[in-house]
Parts: C-alpha cells; sequence; structure tokens
C-alpha cells in the first residue's frame, strides 16, 4: 500500500512538472477576456504609469497553461481624464503567439499625453 500511494504522489509530481505557476490572476475591471480562453489564459502583471516622457505605459504579462500554442488579439484602449475613448490608430488589435507554458510580456504606450487610464482586451485570433 505504501509503495502505491508513493507511486501516485511520483505520478502526480511528474505530471505537474513544466506546468507554468502564476499567481491568481488580478481582478482588474480593465481587463476583459473572451470567455473561451479563461480555462487556459490568464492576464498577471497589469500596470499602468507615466513614463519619463509623460506618456501612460501599460504593461502586462499572458500566460499559456495550455498544452497547445495559443493564437491570440489584443488591444489596448486609452482614456482620457474623463473616462472616454482616445481615438488612435495605435488602438488596433494586434496578433501574437503564445507557446505551451509561456509566459509573454506585453505593452503599450499611448499616442497622447491625456491618457490617464487602458482598456486591455484580450480574444482568439480571428482571420
Amino acid at each position: 500500500m505504501k509503495k502505491l500511494c508513493f507511486l501516485v504522489v511520483a505520478v502526480l509530481m511528474f505530471l505537474g512538472m513544466g506546468c507554468v505557476h502564476t499567481p491568481v490572476p488580478p481582478i482588474d475591471a480593465r481587463v476583459t477576456l473572451a470567455p473561451d480562453l479563461g480555462a487556459y489564459i490568464h492576464v498577471t502583471s497589469v500596470r499602468c504609469m507615466r513614463n519619463q516622457a509623460g506618456y501612460c505605459l501599460f504593461q502586462a504579462n499572458v500566460v499559456n497553461n495550455s498544452r497547445q500554442m495559443a493564437r491570440l488579439e489584443y488591444k489596448v484602449q486609452w482614456l482620457d481624464e474623463a473616462g472616454m475613448e482616445i481615438e488612435s490608430v495605435v488602438s488596433t488589435w494586434q496578433n501574437m503567439a503564445v507557446q505551451p507554458r509561456e509566459i509573454k510580456a506585453l505593452s503599450a504606450v499611448a499616442a497622447g499625453k491625456e491618457a490617464v487610464d487602458f482598456r486591455f482586451y484580450l480574444r482568439p485570433f480571428r482571420r
């Protein structure tokens, strides 16, 4: 019986090797994840700050906890002080691929200094 328990524990530990262990994704109302991504894609370490030139800088990590490559699209929309969207050519859908168990760092810079906040959207790649 002890050998069986040891074997089960060893197999479970072996299966867990290679996993990307991430903290619980932040609860951030500024991040919108497509419903079908939530089981295997996590957005962590979401930050927004001013860079040295005075522009807002967005940074986040996207984690693929699956065993398959994930083809995704993301968009950062910048907001002004009143919470209104700032129209910009940089706020377009961007393609990316995230390998299995990979953590991908994303960043974006606002087009104008009037941006004070953001909205981040992530969805499966659409042709």
